[in-house]
């Protein structure tokens, strides 16, 4: 069938590129079955943490380049999904420090996934609740938010405002929609929107900065997830092993924050949020005990002198990327299988038959995208050049390795922050 064929090569395509994609996932699977077993026992417990308000410890997987961890990622991703969560896969970027809470927030929130939605965002999410605006968990997140005093009020007007306001003012409800994913609402439209729903004065708006404004949104989305009806939020934080290119103060921020989002911090848990993450198996080697930095000799002195809350959770997220769980090497019953199927697909994807083609050389660290793209290489030059001949080594290719020397763009140290908070009208 045409669809058939159509899906065949998009997997095809996808894996030529090294872009893992669901489908490929669906058809080769991971290899990984004793991550995927310790993942899925942490979905289950996100709900009883949740029930004592606490998160449930997230954990890395670290690999080579090739390895999979991109891949794995994607069926975490689908699992999740499946399982009832709303899930954001956010890549370290310089887009997206991982030092910086309101661009990881933004980042977050856009790549927000929920089952059986096309949409991502948290407007999925927001719908959802619209719908059950009367549940009990909607109305105990609402008591939650307004007498715990653990958020800003402007979460409790807010969500106020959306539940009551937001089925017939469209444009309110984006607003809201926009601040809970990492825009600034002022404080004068979220009175002027109170006030027309004939509650003035029921929320005092004290001001916070962003920084803590966006903590604040990233400890709410979880609970808000979890009154829409959806299990919990899992967060999937690829390339971790780019914080290796930072400066030495962003790297020591960005350790305290990778330990904050996976529930390290005894005193900063988000309930409902699970976290996972992936990082190269040469980040401890070259950055954290070798290289131009050693962060494990001296990032916490460094840092203690700066801030010590920092310094502590620093020396979290470094313990963290030390215990990350190494991916496996695929094995021979995991390598025929995958050539098995990708000889099939390739065949169905172009209308061939694709002959037999050599391996390239087992040497126990040969990542598993190196196997795939031989594979696939050696197939598209059969069906393209019928006559071709192999030569002894056509394998030979040298693999990518992690750069961690500094980059000027990531390393720039942003500008001091004002230390004094806003007025309450900016925000």
């Amino acid at each position: 069938m045409e669809s058939d064929r159509l899906s065949a090569r998009r997997v095809v395509e996808a894996l030529r590129a090294g872009v893992p994609s669901g489908v490929a996932v669906a058809r080769l699977g991971t290899g990984q079955a004793d991550l995927e077993a310790r993942y899925r026992a942490a979905l289950a417990d996100v709900e009883r943490a949740a029930t004592q308000d606490e998160q449930p410890t997230g954990f890395l997987v670290r690999g080579g380049f090739g390895a999979g961890k991109s891949h794995l990622l994607t069926t975490f991703e689908h699992i999740a999904l499946a399982e009832g969560f709303a899930v954001s896969r956010v890549v370290i970027s310089k887009e997206t420090p991982l030092q910086d809470p309101a661009k990881f927030l933004a980042s977050a929130a856009e790549a927000m996934r929920t089952p059986d939605e096309i949409d991502r965002g948290v407007e999925p999410v927001a719908r959802r609740l619209l719908r059950r605006r009367d549940d009990p968990a909607v109305l105990a997140l609402e008591q939650r938010l307004e007498h715990a005093g653990e958020f800003n009020m402007r979460f409790a007007a807010t969500l106020f405002v959306y539940t009551r306001g937001g089925a017939s003012d469209q444009e309110l409800a984006d607003r809201v929609v926009r601040f809970w994913s990492g825009d600034l609402l002022n404080a004068s439209d979220i009175r002027r929107a109170v006030r027309e729903l004939d509650r003035a004065g029921a929320y005092t708006l004290e001001p916070i900065k962003k920084r803590d404004l966006a903590l604040e949104t990233m400890a709410f989305l979880p609970l808000l997830v979890r009154a829409s009806g959806l299990r919990g939020w899992v967060l999937l934080i690829d390339e971790v092993e780019l914080v290796g290119r930072y400066s030495r103060l962003q790297r020591g921020r960005a350790y305290g924050e990778l330990a904050r989002w996976l529930g390290a911090l005894r005193s900063d848990r988000r309930p409902g949020l699970l976290a996972v993450g992936a990082v190269s198996d040469d980040f401890e080697s070259n950055v954290l005990r070798g290289g131009r930095s050693a962060d494990l000799d001296d990032m916490a002195t460094y840092l203690a002198g700066r801030d010590l809350e920092t310094a502590e959770a620093a020396q979290e997220g470094m313990r963290l990327i030390r215990q990350s769980a190494l991916l496996e090497a695929p094995d021979h019953a995991l390598l025929h299988g995958t050539y098995t199927t990708l000889r099939r697909l390739h065949g169905l994807a172009y209308d061939w038959s694709p002959p037999d083609v050599s391996w390239p050389e087992a040497l126990g660290t040969t990542p598993m995208r190196k196997y795939v793209r031989a594979w696939i290489n050696a197939w598209d030059v059969r069906r393209l050049y019928p006559g071709f001949v192999e030569d002894d080594n056509p394998y030979e290719m040298s693999e990518p390795r992690s750069d961690y020397s500094e980059d000027g763009d990531l390393a720039d140290e942003p500008p001091a922050r004002d230390e004094h908070p806003p007025r309450a009208d900016d925000w």
